[in-house]
């Protein structure tokens, strides 16, 4: 868990649970004991400024959890340290993260990705709730819910997430079939890349990109590369101050800046195309996420265009990996992947019918789904500015699916992850997908 505190101290808590043995009820029975100033708090090692270069140097911070697995090892459950100039405390204990969660108010706080915020504060752009704290926040979140997280919306949407599933499903069968062999052996992570892109276009705009067919159009692709363009550019900035990266990485600052320009007109001409069509006439069936949200008109033009724009880009990676990590693990793991095509034939008639019932139908895939997220989870902390001054371990913190396949893989050791932005692999497992009856 991570938290801030006025004094400019963030607290931040890996998923790494390193703690060790403890008798019950010992804690209760020792005296109570001085609280221990901030200082106190172990802290690490490595110099702030030497390990800012590092990162400068290496365009990123790629071992960032490794990193924080050996510091809790080393110090404890909990410990201090610099990031360019920021000081930040981490936590792992279930209590430690409990007793944080308890002084969070309505407009909770926390760190900001400075070179998205730097670009929409140069362009003069309006934020999403990816991008903003405290009442503001908790404003855009209110209305967003209905029509994005709400199971009624989830309900909605998932008809047109389905028909891009069956999509991506129908070709890549055509490609193994295309094999003599049938079988096709790749890495898929670009496929998959393509595939969480058109979803979530599909599910936001209403429109369909035509990743998943022979010929995209240029204007998708350009989409595509942008979008690449500004995930890569973000974790080359994500580290080092803006006062320092402005001078030392002039270009990547260009390139990001570029590449958040045109994925700022692509959603922009979108939400014209939807506002025109919506002003002609109200439509008859549902047309995206985009659209009920500028039919309920709660939020301004602006800041429907904003926050479509952050879950567009905060849809790709989180799921293309995850997708990724599932079949890489079902393919070395061919029982619980034939448990899981028997679950889906049974229910197949029934999710035809009626998508939604997927939810409902696949309990073992929704388990598979979540045990990935366990073993390959997304996001590497939570952060979170402290509202007021707090005691934790007596020391004081100031305030502040695929069907029809057979998948499989000559990979049988556990992947190394990396941090770049999310955790991901740092070597694309090969996947071999056989076609059977």
């Amino acid at each position: 868990m991570a938290f801030r505190a006025k004094a400019d101290v963030w607290m931040a808590g890996s998923w790494l649970s390193l703690r060790g043995p403890r008798a019950l009820g010992t804690r209760a029975a020792l005296a109570p004991k001085a609280v221990l100033p901030f200082e106190a708090i172990p802290q690490s090692r490595s110099n702030n400024w030497m390990r800012t270069l590092q990162i400068w140097k290496e365009q990123g911070y790629e071992n960032l959890h490794l990193e924080m697995h050996q510091n809790f090892q080393e110090l404890g459950p909990i410990f201090r340290y610099d990031i360019g100039g920021t000081r930040t405390v981490s936590v792992m204990l279930p209590e430690d993260v409990e007793r944080l969660q308890q002084v969070e108010t309505l407009h909770p706080r926390r760190m900001l990705l400075e070179p998205w915020l730097a670009y929409r504060q140069h362009r003069g752009h309006k934020c999403g709730v990816f991008l903003l704290n405290g009442p503001e926040w908790r404003f855009n979140r209110l209305r967003l819910n209905p029509d994005v997280l709400s199971p009624k919306a989830v309900q909605k949407y998932i008809p047109r997430v389905d028909m891009v599933a069956r999509d991506f499903s129908q070709a890549l069968k055509e490609k193994v079939l295309q094999n003599a062999r049938g079988s096709l052996t790749l890495d898929i992570q670009p496929s998959i890349f393509y595939y969480t892109i058109e979803a979530s276009n599909s599910a936001l705009f209403g429109e369909r990109l035509g990743l998943l067919g022979s010929n995209p159009s240029p204007a998708s692709l350009k989409f595509i590369h942008a979008l690449e363009a500004m995930f890569k550019s973000t974790v080359q900035l994500m580290f080092v101050p803006r006062s320092l990266s402005r001078w030392t990485s002039t270009k990547t600052w260009e390139e990001h800046f570029e590449a958040w320009d045109y994925i700022f007109q692509y959603a922009n001409n979108c939400i014209q195309k939807i506002y025109q069509e919506l002003a002609l006439n109200r439509p008859e069936h549902y047309s995206g996420i985009m659209a009920e949200l500028l039919l309920h008109g709660d939020l301004s033009p602006d800041a429907i265009k904003a926050n479509a724009i952050e879950l567009t880009a905060g849809s790709v990676d989180t799921t293309s990996f995850p997708l990724l990590m599932t079949l890489f693990e079902l393919a070395r793991n061919p029982d619980v992947q034939q448990a899981l095509r028997q679950e889906s034939l049974a229910a197949q008639a029934a999710i035809t019918d009626n998508p939604q019932r997927a939810l409902v139908e696949l309990p073992l895939l929704r388990a598979a789904l979540k045990e990935t997220l366990r073993l390959y989870p997304v996001g590497l902390i939570l952060e979170r500015l402290l509202p007021s001054d707090m005691v934790l371990q007596n020391y004081h913190i100031p305030a502040g699916v695929l069907k029809n396949f057979v998948v499989e893989t000559l990979n049988q050791e556990d992947v190394r992850m990396v941090y770049r932005f999310i955790l991901r692999p740092t070597t694309l497992p090969l996947l071999t997908f056989r076609a059977i009856n």
